[in-house]
């Protein structure tokens, strides 16, 4: 499987899995409680570009992740302008940017096996620890197969149209899904 996972040797990657997951959370739960206002959005989106720039990683890495994960952008930026108008919106879809930023730059900088330790100790449950991991490391499998579909689509001179791309990702994704399942019940891990 793909990690997200860099090497390096910054601050953030020396710092330990137990601290690095409190402050993921405690940043999230900040995100979600405080109103959303442009300011905090901006402010959140700027310190986190920090926080990559500390991690040794460039701007132009953090846009390329989000590039590979436009599909789901979009898929969270419609409802969001649809339900709260266009400004409310875009400050709710920054927030959003911000927070998978943010989860992106801890599972790059993260050992999956140190992550899978630090859940089994927290939860007493090994499958739910590879539960966790499975779905954080699903991130870049995702996006691979989403630059796959465009690409194929490219391939073979199709004109690409994104609710067609949408569904060949969710079919795809589920095909994947199935397959984790199989593979980890083969392993005997009960999920």
């Amino acid at each position: 499987m793909k990690s997200l996972y860099q090497p390096g040797h910054s601050i953030v990657h020396k710092a330990s899995v137990g601290y690095k997951l409190a402050m993921l959370t405690a940043l999230l739960a900040t995100l979600l409680i405080i109103p959303k206002t442009a300011e905090l959005a901006t402010t959140a989106l700027l310190l986190t570009h920090g926080l990559f720039f500390v991690s040794g990683f460039s701007i132009r890495r953090m846009l390329e992740t989000l590039a590979q994960l436009k599909f789901l952008l979009v898929i969270v930026l419609i409802p969001q302008v649809y339900f709260f108008g266009l400004k409310q919106g875009l400050v709710n879809f920054e927030v959003t940017i911000t927070g998978i930023l943010l989860a992106i730059l801890f599972t790059a900088t993260t050992k999956t096996s140190d992550l899978v330790s630090l859940l089994e100790k927290l939860f007493r449950s090994k499958s739910l620890a590879l539960l966790i991991a499975l779905s954080l490391n699903s991130i870049p499998l995702v996006a691979a197969i989403s630059k796959g579909i465009v690409e194929a689509g490219k391939a073979r001179g199709v004109r690409i149209r994104p609710v067609r791309q949408i569904i060949n990702l969710f079919v795809i994704s589920l095909k994947q899904a199935d397959d984790y399942a199989e593979a980890l019940a083969a392993r005997g891990v009960q999920i």
